[in-house]
């Protein structure tokens, strides 16, 4: 199930979706480009996630959002 894309490049975005492995629900974002047929096509780029795991990467991004912004 797709939840957003975030615009990377002109030919390339970072598709977050939910999808479930081996019965196990997985938050995955991955690099997506478009392809000859204009359709966007998975890399292996990019990472699958537990929902416990995205919390701890939610609270990272946040830390890191706050030094940038501090640090001007």
């Amino acid at each position: 199930m797709l939840i957003g894309k975030i615009n990377d490049k002109k030919y390339q975005k970072l598709l977050v979706t939910v999808r479930e492995v081996k019965g196990a629900k997985l938050i995955d974002f991955r690099i997506h480009h478009l392809g000859v047929d204009g359709e966007l096509v998975a890399t292996q780029a990019g990472v699958s996630l537990t929902v416990d795991q995205v919390g701890q990467a939610i609270e990272l991004l946040e830390e890191a959002k706050r030094r940038v912004t501090e640090q001007g």
